[in-house]
């Protein structure tokens, strides 16, 4: 009698249900399976995570966690589903995780059982508001702030007087011969800040 067996002897009587896995039966109470060794548990939080980013697009950022409380919350939906708040809660779970498309799909999904639902339509549609709205967002070309702005000035002076001093050391250098030393300091001053400009117009 093998492990698999013998754990059937044991558990005699009880209920079993199978491995979603392999298909085997096994004990409701236990979450691997003797036949495959499979976790029922992680097994299906990564069968979730792939159905989920398979079915909705836009939505590959979400994490099994993520994806098991939109879910949970969506569960909601349907049993309170003449309830506008469970709607508008569900909504703004889904904004928070920037999920807004998992919303548009679970509606979208009542529509094909019945065109002529009002709540799943109007929903999807505030659903896809938001969406267009956080889309504009996106797309808005993002102004720096005035630390950002004063850092960048005060870089761009420097990044000048930079070029300034190491030029005057190399023409001090190159003028007086006790301080040619001078022209090996400049240079490389006048690299480091060239590199400076460079990497500030890039």
């Amino acid at each position: 009698m093998d492990e698999y067996q013998m754990e059937f002897a044991t558990g005699f009587g009880e209920s079993y249900q199978h491995c979603p896995a392999c298909g085997k039966e096994m004990i409701p109470d236990h979450q691997e399976c003797f036949a495959c060794g499979v976790v029922v548990g992680r097994f299906e939080e990564r069968s979730l995570l792939l159905k989920t980013h398979s079915e909705v697009g836009g939505v590959d950022h979400l994490t099994s966690l993520d994806i098991k409380a939109l879910d949970r919350k969506w569960k909601q939906v349907v049993v309170n589903y003449f309830d506008q708040t469970e709607h508008m809660a569900f909504i703004r779970l889904c904004q928070k995780h920037a999920a807004l498309p998992f919303a548009v799909h679970h509606y979208s999904e009542v529509l094909k059982i019945n065109a002529e639902d009002d709540i799943a339509l109007t929903m999807r549609n505030r659903a896809l508001s938001c969406l267009s709205v956080a889309f504009e967002v996106d797309k808005r070309p993002k102004t720096p702030s005035l630390v950002i702005k004063g850092l960048q000035e005060a870089l761009k002076w420097v990044n000048w007087l930079g070029l300034f001093l190491s030029s005057f050391c190399i023409v001090a250098g190159l003028s007086m011969p006790d301080a040619k030393n001078l022209i090996g300091l400049g240079v490389t001053f006048l690299t480091l800040f060239m590199a400076l400009y460079i990497y500030r117009k890039n």
